[in-house]
């Protein structure tokens, strides 16, 4: 009877060490979802989808199309577009100079949003920085936050499978909840 108690904590123990120390890593049938565009010679009808991609504790803004671009210099191996870009988002594949030469921008993420991730949840980053649209799966980052929180948050959410972009017309960064 010790032994199975003996197991089953360690067990436990172990699920509990692994789930703390888990990667954010995104869904592959979202990854999937991102590029149904497949003629990167016309304009997209996804262009303003950001893809957030993380490299040594530095976030990476870029696109589908700038994705696609890498791919074709860079990663020809690859049987589809698709799995590269689940490497590409998901398993550190794209190298530093790659992410700089095509990238609209870079950030380190919000110390402050980070904890409150952390320790609060997603649920909790809906309720503190988001305004609900009229869409039940859309929400709005709220205004009065500084453009790092903006992105932090971005970068939370696209983590968990939304889609975030920024609405030209007003100005407003918007997420969209693909786990619907």
């Amino acid at each position: 009877m010790i032994k199975i108690k003996y197991k089953l904590l360690t067990i436990i123990l172990a699920f509990l060490f692994y789930s703390c120390n888990k990667e954010l890593s995104n869904d592959e049938k979202f990854i999937e979802s991102l590029s149904n565009d497949v003629d990167f010679n016309l304009p997209l009808h996804n262009e303003s989808l950001k893809i957030l991609i993380d490299k040594n504790d530095t976030v990476y803004s870029t696109s589908l199309r700038q994705l696609y671009e890498i791919n074709n210099r860079n990663y020809k191996d690859y049987k589809d577009f698709d799995s590269f870009l689940i490497k590409a988002i998901n398993e550190d594949l794209l190298s530093k100079s790659d992410l700089l030469k095509n990238s609209e921008y870079s950030f380190t993420l919000s110390e402050k949003l980070l904890h409150n991730y952390d320790n609060k949840g997603l649920d909790y980053l809906i309720k503190t920085y988001c305004e609900k649209s009229n869409s039940k799966n859309k929400y709005y980052i709220i205004s009065g936050l500084s453009l790092n929180e903006k992105q932090s948050l971005m970068f939370f959410f696209f983590k968990n499978n939304y889609y975030v972009m920024q609405n030209d017309d007003s100005g407003k960064y918007v997420l969209i909840n693909k786990n619907l």
